[in-house]
């Protein structure tokens, strides 16, 4: 191998497309309906954090989650990969579980898609996506399926709700 001199090594700029995690920035109360769910299950409550770590190139964010009768935490990471040019991100759960996919943003209609392979709560394969249009500087409205299988077949869960910042 070649002789590397660290010395002539440079970070690249920060890429432009990290600017469209900003709306995330913040403390964040959220509040959502499983459709498929019953009784209490259907009622969903929790808070969500992210900031900026790494020079601004990492979005770090926590959650936490619960319903009448399960509680999870969760935390994850949100960047842009600069040799694919796609923005990744990943979550890793306090059950164990992972989810990790890519996500798409259209500046126009301010909305997130973000499309990911998981561990489900039920410990099977998931395939899911989250929808999230932010609203306002202090509301985005989300929804969220997952299916058993890669094609969208075989719905396991369906939410739909709201994140408001916290004041």
């Amino acid at each position: 191998a070649p002789k590397v001199n660290f010395a002539d090594i440079k970070p690249p700029p920060r890429p432009a497309e990290l600017d469209a995690y900003d709306v995330f920035v913040g403390a964040w109360n959220w509040d959502a309906e499983m459709l498929n769910a019953e009784g209490a299950d259907r009622k969903w409550t929790g808070t969500a954090e992210w900031k900026w770590t790494l020079d601004k190139r990492s979005l770090n964010g926590s959650f936490v989650s619960q319903n009448q009768s399960t509680k999870f935490e969760a935390e994850g990471k949100w960047s842009w990969h600069p040799r694919e040019k796609k923005y990744i991100w990943g979550i890793f759960n306090n059950w164990g579980y992972p989810q990790r996919g890519t996500a798409r943003y259209d500046a126009d209609d301010r909305c997130w898609t973000m499309d990911y392979k998981s561990v489900g709560l039920d410990g099977t394969i998931s395939h899911g996506r989250y929808t999230i249009r932010v609203v306002d500087g202090n509301t985005m409205d989300w929804c969220m399926t997952e299916w058993r299988f890669p094609l969208h077949i075989g719905k396991k869960v369906e939410m739909t709700g709201k994140y408001t910042r916290k004041k």
